[in-house]
């Protein structure tokens, strides 16, 4: 489903292996795999085109298939370590679609799966704004209590500041 002519790719990094807690992505969380609801989310969004799960982790990707999402591709693991951008993953997954689809979308959605709160809605919401305020990006946030150098404010415009400036 396009939206005002823009497709949208939904990427969800779901790493094999986590070390603060192992098979974090497909450890229950009430009674799903934790990356079952970012899967359900993105299934029922009006905005998505496609949803691929990006990982490197065999089981992980047929837990997905499982679920009914899509993993093509196994991701390398020269870029799936600790401290791999997801910057990385992305552009994997985009070359990967070019190459073996002919396709390449307007907008990704980078939805990780440790947020498992997440619903269609505010991916939509999400779609939505990009679309309307013609942003390269949007990021969604969170009202928290860390340290005010670390904090960010939104603008009148809507867009992210430093608190502290």
């Amino acid at each position: 489903m396009s939206f005002n002519h823009k497709t949208f790719l939904a990427l969800i990094p779901a790493r094999g292996g986590s070390k603060g807690i192992p098979g974090k992505n497909l450890a229950p969380v009430g009674g799903r795999p934790l990356l079952a609801w970012t899967i359900a989310a993105a299934q029922k969004s009006q905005f998505l085109d496609r949803t691929l799960v990006s990982t490197d982790d065999a089981k992980i990707a047929t837990v997905t298939r499982e679920l009914g999402g899509e993993a093509p591709f196994l991701r390398p693991k020269e870029i799936s370590g600790d401290d791999s951008s997801p910057m990385l993953a992305i552009r994997h997954a985009l070359e990967w679609l070019e190459r073996e689809r002919g396709w390449r979308p307007d907008y990704v959605v980078l939805l990780q799966p440790t947020s498992p709160l997440r619903t269609a809605a505010d991916i939509d919401a999400a779609c939505r704004l990009a679309i309307e305020k013609g942003a390269d990006g949007v990021v969604s946030v969170t009202e928290a209590n860390p340290h005010p150098y670390l904090m960010r404010t939104v603008t009148a415009d809507g867009r992210l500041a430093d608190f502290m400036q």
